[in-house]
């Protein structure tokens, strides 16, 4: 899979901004940027956290391994993994 503007680093980004907007907007009170932590800044647990990325999945039409967000601190690292996974045919399955 190539990469698409779709699954441009901008627009994955924009689309994690989109669904913090819509489902967690208790925590509007924290300006969100690339930088902001997950757990830290944005007080997302891991259910929160994987519902994010399923989001993710189907909005982008692909497969991205759980085991790449064992590293992931924030946003900026959540938009880099999910277009590495577009643009690497060992990880990205169409579905």
């Amino acid at each position: 899979m190539t990469i698409t503007a779709e699954h441009s680093y901008d627009n994955v980004l924009a689309k994690i901004f989109q669904y913090l907007e819509e489902h967690a907007s208790e925590r509007a009170a924290v300006d969100v940027t690339a930088k902001s932590r997950l757990i830290q800044d944005l007080g997302l647990d891991s259910l929160q956290s994987f519902e994010m990325v399923s989001d993710l999945e189907d909005s982008l039409g692909i497969t991205i391994p759980m085991d790449l967000f064992q590293d992931v601190e924030t946003l900026e690292d959540v938009a880099r993994a999910v277009v590495r996974v577009a643009n690497d045919d060992r990880g990205a399955q169409v579905v």
